[in-house]
């Protein structure tokens, strides 16, 4: 997945500029900018805090049709979205670790 072009694409489709989507998620809209230019990576907790102000999940953002979320994934993603950013990181090592065998990696 092209994160850059992903990011832009859904930036405009809910109709907000740089400058306030970087304003809402808490990031300088530099970064911001060089994220959608592809010269930079966020972390998955800058994603998860752009993704929130785009009222996305991070699942729905790597998703290849965001609004084909499978309806048993629903629920996951409405409690996902009650968490702290630290739990975020809590629960996705959880996950990676059932997911890759108990040692979280590939």
């Amino acid at each position: 997945m092209e994160i850059a072009g992903r990011l832009k694409a859904l930036r405009q489709k809910k109709g907000l500029s740089q400058y306030r989507l970087a304003q809402e998620s808490g990031i300088s809209q530099s970064f911001l900018s060089a994220l959608e230019a592809g010269s930079k990576w966020p972390t998955v907790y800058t994603l998860d805090k752009i993704c929130r102000c785009l009222d996305l999940s991070l699942a729905e953002f790597f998703s290849e049709d965001p609004d084909q979320v499978p309806d048993h994934v629903r629920p996951l993603l409405e409690e996902v979205r009650r968490l702290k950013p630290e739990q975020c990181r809590i629960l996705a090592d959880f996950l990676s670790s059932i997911r890759y065998g108990g040692n979280g990696k590939k």
